[in-house]
């Protein structure tokens, strides 16, 4: 693939924002991460074809909809199931006004997407049935269902009271896995230089033949970690040709993988994270107590500045021989050449200041001497 598909098909870094950061409590933390996570040829065309002031292109992580004095409305389809919902259900418990439930139906139905797929119930039902579990509404019974036998619905409410809603990560369809025969590697997130990192992001190095599916079940059965989003693109390697002309592809750090960039309900710093413990610290008034306490747990137990000498060591020693004989190759008899060099020029430096003000101090105090004292 060429340079310029590859970078149609990549996504931008994931921008960074405080991992407190304050943003209503019916939209998922990641909801800010979602903006900046999007593929490079989606911005392009929403930047050449800007929607009105009104639209919102992404309604689920669109903070503006959580408010009620916001100018924006819900697109076409999701207005209509809203109204659709709103048509067939009544909501006796909630004082709520118009913005609110919109607000728990945008919280429920990104809920709803972002479950794992396989399990049951399932349909447009199932969905309008969790929603109301979300919103705190219930269905009204339709004419059919109203002219049934009376007996038997008292019957049915003393056993149990009316349905409850099923969630749909309860039950599973298909057939279990156990074992999976896959590697998944996480990854730094990718950073611009001035930029900060952002926790509610998480980026995972996958086989190209996992989907999204797959990653999110993975993430949930093993980890237990509840995913927001998940976007994915592919990274294909480079091809050359071997010493016979076949065409084959490089090994290597140029193999083919798949990226895919994951949305957190919680935010996850790495142990090494210090900047993070800083502020943290910072806020509730201990310094960088937080901190230091960290890299001492991190020296106590991994012992990575002693791993960094040590390795440091092992490469002056792999570079040591009589294969490289420049003067300015790293290897441990240039380096410590240059040192003692250096040395020498700051201690010659450091005894002629001295010498210099020696001297100047004996001719103020001759100078002194010769001049008259007075009374």
């Amino acid at each position: 693939m060429s340079r310029i598909l590859r970078r149609a098909f990549s996504t931008f870094p994931a921008r960074a924002g405080p991992s407190s950061s304050s943003i209503p409590s019916t939209i998922f933390p990641s909801a800010p991460s979602v903006s900046s996570t999007i593929p490079q040829a989606v911005r392009r065309r929403r930047t050449e074809h800007p929607p009105s002031k009104t639209a919102s292109p992404s309604p689920l992580s669109d903070s503006d909809l959580h408010y009620a004095n916001t100018e924006k409305k819900f697109p076409y389809q999701l207005e209509k199931d809203y109204q659709s919902l709103l048509s067939c259900s009544e909501f006796p418990n909630s004082s709520g006004t118009d913005a609110e439930l919109r607000a728990t139906f945008l919280k429920g139905t990104a809920e709803w997407r972002s479950r794992i797929r396989g399990y049951a119930p399932r349909g447009k039902g199932a969905r309008h049935d969790y929603l109301l579990g979300v919103m705190g509404g219930q269905r009204i019974p339709s004419e059919s269902e109203s002219t049934e036998d009376p007996l038997a619905a008292s019957e049915g409410e003393g056993e149990g009271g009316g349905e409850e809603v099923v969630d749909p990560n309860s039950q599973i369809v298909g057939q279990r896995i156990y074992l999976p025969n896959i590697q998944i590697r996480l990854m730094r997130n990718h950073v611009k230089p001035g930029e900060e990192y952002d926790p509610h992001v998480a980026t995972f190095r996958i086989p190209p033949s996992m989907t999204k599916n797959d990653l999110r079940s993975y993430l949930l059965a093993v980890y237990n970690l509840k995913v927001t989003f998940i976007r994915t693109d592919n990274y294909v390697g480079e091809v050359g040709r071997s010493r016979t002309g076949e065409v084959q592809r490089k090994s290597g750090s140029n193999h083919t993988y798949k990226r895919a960039v994951v949305g957190l309900d919680e935010p996850f710093h790495y142990p090494d994270d210090m900047d993070e413990l800083y502020a943290q610290g910072l806020k509730n008034g201990v310094g960088d107590q937080l901190a230091q306490a960290r890299d001492t747990w991190l020296q106590d137990n991994y012992s990575l500045r002693i791993s960094e000498e040590m390795r440091k060591r092992a490469m002056f020693k792999y570079y040591r021989g009589t294969r490289w004989r420049s003067k300015t190759h790293a290897n441990m008899g240039n380096t410590i050449r240059e040192i003692m060099k250096r040395k020498q020029e700051r201690e010659d430096k450091v005894s002629e200041e001295v010498k210099r003000r020696w001297s100047a101090v004996e001719q103020e105090s001759l100078g002194g001497e010769g001049q008259p004292q007075a009374a």
